[in-house]
């Protein structure tokens, strides 16, 4: 028989040693960008398709067709998405990808190769050195005007003062295509300490770059503690004097009394740990609900003097003379930037000395990415930096990608990705519910799923939104499939004056999916990262003596109506060292995930632990916890989740908090597994290295 040509090449091929692999798993479909695209986006977002018995993904970004020259590279993606963390040169680029399956042995061939062609916006608009507020406004308004441009800063320093109104400075809708480069210059907002800084609305594709940015007088005040007082336990009897502060108009903080710029938007106070900037000190009960009717000034002893009384406060038992008190102004005031609305916003190589609430906030957009930024102490007089969290997150399409960061002295938590509840005020039918407006995001074709608070049951499956009708004040959403005729009834709590017990719903759609929280630094008040998310990453990280647990993955039922439960993440090779010993951090984890619902504890109601397992697939492998206060990994609530390989150590010898110490709990949990942990280096004696309780089907070794 005559043999083709094509069999007799593949019978050399065998004869020269070439193999051939039938692959188990297919290559992975580039996504975005497409193909021969272009834009001005210099860290684009790159995705891909899911590909069925994938674990991970391998991708590579590079300047020639052969991919010997590659400009960003990542393994290990457990997410179809990735963001180079620097810019991309202008020019053409080429992109692939290719899928790793569970055991580590079969990996697919490369994709398909994709190109993105990087480019510049022609129109430039310069902002020269000393111009004022309204001269860089009007500039940046002719630019806005005529994008896709970009706007340039002088390498030099800007005063903001006169002209700045509202809650920011800058508040601009529907951007499209626009880059400020701000070429390393430093802002100061003047005489505002309650204006934020940017908010964006209605925009895509904006990348701000470069820039150092701090108000004078700043929006939170430093107190040293000269004298306590505890004669009367159940009063809070303190003197305090302001500290000086380095490099702003006035030597000393700002004053805590009769100051309209401070004290209208004061919030709260909380105690720092004098031997680490940036920490809080190591004690249970560090943050506490001063208000501006308990100060008294001592003028006539000394000008930076304050008397500061609190009745009913048994806080005095955690002051100490030559303990600093801190107390931040973030009341009806702007966030550093923030967005509402936007898809597609990068902020890199950014610097914030300060801000009245937090650095970087996305409400209902996607793809806000945080690369190379810092919250940083500006110099030696400095203890806190924002008055907020570093990356906040709610309702976003896409989750945020934060790289290469560092925050440093945050007020509160590092980053926070939830959504809020939305509150049912009518049953109107099984296929009818009508919902306050309050955080209200439904739209058509998006999912939703039901929470009842005082159980914490959630609806499974999740409700297709067909219409969404306003009447009188309220939305009506109409769905589909029909609720349950059980679940139907179950719904008692609707239209409640007191919002925490009624029946929400949560948008399923906008959950913060394929987030990114890689090789960044946190030191702050609160939790390092509170996830209420989906398909994302916390990897790589540095968590150093934040005060609530590192990394947190539950929902705030009682409180702030923030959730819902986190399903498809990996919390992988983070480094957490003096975390979690706050009050937050009592009966929980340096890695704490749960899901509560409400209990009445007396006349209110808190968070307490669900008897429903909500979260799944979470992989908790490969941390380094040093030093945990109360346990080190807790996993509640959780199904076909894993801990593994993680590494217990300390150099101390006491447990900042009182109680059992567990290294790894797990509780109320089914089909999880617990393997191949380390203990031997943690010094102190735990009761117990694992402890398992009101689980099932967990593999231990």
């Amino acid at each position: 028989m005559k043999k083709n040509k094509p069999f007799l090449f593949f019978i050399c091929l065998l004869k020269m040693g070439i193999a051939f692999h039938a692959h188990a798993i297919n290559k992975p479909v580039l996504l975005a960008p497409g193909n021969g695209s272009s834009g001005y986006v210099r860290n684009p977002g790159f995705s891909w398709s899911t590909v069925t018995g994938a674990y991970s993904y391998d991708i590579e970004v590079a300047i020639d067709t052969g991919f010997t020259q590659v400009l960003a590279s990542r393994q290990g993606l457990y997410i179809t998405r990735f963001v180079p963390v620097k810019i991309l040169p202008v020019g053409k680029v080429y992109w692939r990808v290719r899928a790793i399956d569970t055991t580590g042995n079969d990996i697919s061939d490369w994709s398909s190769r994709f190109t993105y062609i990087v480019t510049t916006p022609a129109k430039v608009y310069n902002v020269p050195a000393g111009a004022t507020f309204n001269a860089f406004k009007d500039t940046l308004r002719k630019a806005i005007a005529n994008t896709p441009a970009v706007i340039k800063l002088a390498n030099t320093t800007y005063t903001f003062d006169a002209g700045i109104t509202g809650t920011f400075c800058i508040d601009t809708i529907n951007v499209n295509d626009l880059i400020i480069e701000g070429n390393n210059a430093n802002i100061i907002i003047s005489n505002h300490p309650s204006t934020g800084f940017i908010k964006l609305r209605n925009s895509n594709r904006v990348a701000i770059r470069q820039l150092k940015v701090d108000w004078d007088p700043l929006p939170h005040c430093l107190l040293d503690v000269i004298q306590v007082n505890n004669a009367n336990p159940n009063t809070l009897d303190i003197r305090v004097r302001r500290r000086q502060v380095v490099g702003q108009t006035n030597a000393y903080y700002p004053d805590i009394f009769n100051n309209a710029s401070f004290t209208d938007h004061w919030s709260w106070a909380f105690l720092l740990d004098v031997a680490n900037r940036g920490s809080l000190k190591r004690v249970p009960r560090n943050v506490f609900g001063l208000g501006v009717n308990d100060v008294t000034p001592l003028v006539d002893i000394d000008p930076y003097q304050y008397h500061i009384v609190h009745p009913g406060s048994t806080s005095g038992q955690y002051f100490s003379v030559g303990d600093i008190l801190a107390i931040v102004a973030r009341d009806n005031v702007g966030s550093f930037i923030s967005t509402y609305n936007c898809v597609d916003v990068t902020c890199d190589s950014i610097i914030n000395y300060s801000s009245p609430i937090g650095c970087y906030y996305s409400y209902e957009g996607s793809e806000m990415k945080v690369l190379n930024c810092q919250s940083a102490l500006k110099d030696t007089s400095r203890w806190v930096s924002a008055n907020a969290d570093g990356v906040h997150c709610r309702a976003n399409l896409i989750g945020p990608w934060i790289e290469d960061c560092s925050f440093t002295g945050n007020a509160d938590d590092g980053v926070a990705l939830y959504n809020k509840g939305m509150f049912v005020m009518t049953k109107n039918s099984t296929t009818s519910l009508t919902v306050k407006p309050d955080f209200m995001n439904l739209a058509v074709g998006h999912t939703f799923k039901m929470y009842i608070p005082k159980t914490g049951f959630v609806s499974d499956p999740a409700y297709v939104v067909n219409a969404v009708t306003a009447s009188s004040g309220n939305y009506i959403i109409d769905f589909s499939p029909a609720i349950p005729a059980a679940d139907y009834a179950a719904m008692t709590d609707v239209g409640l004056a007191d919002l925490q017990q009624n029946v929400q719903l949560f948008n399923v759609s906008l959950r913060n999916e394929k987030f990114m929280v890689y090789n960044n630094q946190f030191t702050i008040r609160g939790r390092g990262a509170i996830i209420r998310s989906a398909k994302g990453m916390v990897s790589n990280n540095r968590f150093y003596r934040c005060s609530s647990p590192a990394v947190a993955f539950y929902n705030e039922a009682a409180s702030w109506y923030n959730g819902l439960y986190s399903r498809d993440a990996w919390i992988m090779n983070n480094d957490i060292q003096n975390c979690g010993f706050d009050d937050l951090g009592v009966k929980a984890g340096s890695i704490h995930v749960v899901f509560h619902k409400i209990a009445p504890v007396g006349s209110v109601y808190k968070d307490s632990i669900s008897l429903y397992r909500q979260h799944a697939n979470l992989f908790i492998t490969g941390n380094t916890i040093k030093n945990l206060s109360q346990h080190g990994i807790t996993l509640f609530n959780a199904s076909t989740s894993k801990v593994l390989n993680n590494n217990f150590i300390s150099d101390i010898t006491t447990f900042p908090l009182s109680g059992s110490h567990y290294g790894i709990f797990l509780d109320r949990t089914n089909a999880c597994t617990i393997q191949g942990n380390q203990f031997s280096g943690e010094i102190r004696t735990l009761t117990s290295n694992i402890q398992v309780i009101n689980s099932t089907n967990v593999t231990s070794q």
